[in-house]
């Protein structure tokens, strides 16, 4: 089934939604320290816990942030990955 144009974003759309992924990492790692910190605090493991976790939440918030990007790219290239489809009509 091909894929129905979309409308192209306004420039204040796109800069509103670029600007947002610079929310992504920062979020990761302060959700990621806290949750340490309180693992910290329970299993009296001051320091460890606390770093591992956030740096696994910028880990994952740089994987989201470039899962965004590619899905973003994808839908403004208008590539549906049918690269030597035949045009039926």
């Amino acid at each position: 089934m091909p894929r129905t144009p979309r409308k192209p974003l306004s420039v204040w759309a796109q800069v509103g939604f670029y600007t947002s992924l610079g929310f992504i990492l920062p979020a990761g790692v302060v959700g990621g320290y806290i949750l340490g910190w309180a693992l910290d605090r329970w299993l009296h493991t001051e320091p460890l816990l606390a770093l591992v976790v956030a740096g696994l939440g910028a880990a994952g918030a740089l994987i989201e942030i470039l899962r965004i990007l590619m899905r973003a790219e994808k839908d403004a290239s208008g590539d549906d990955n049918s690269g030597s489809g035949s045009s039926a009509s």
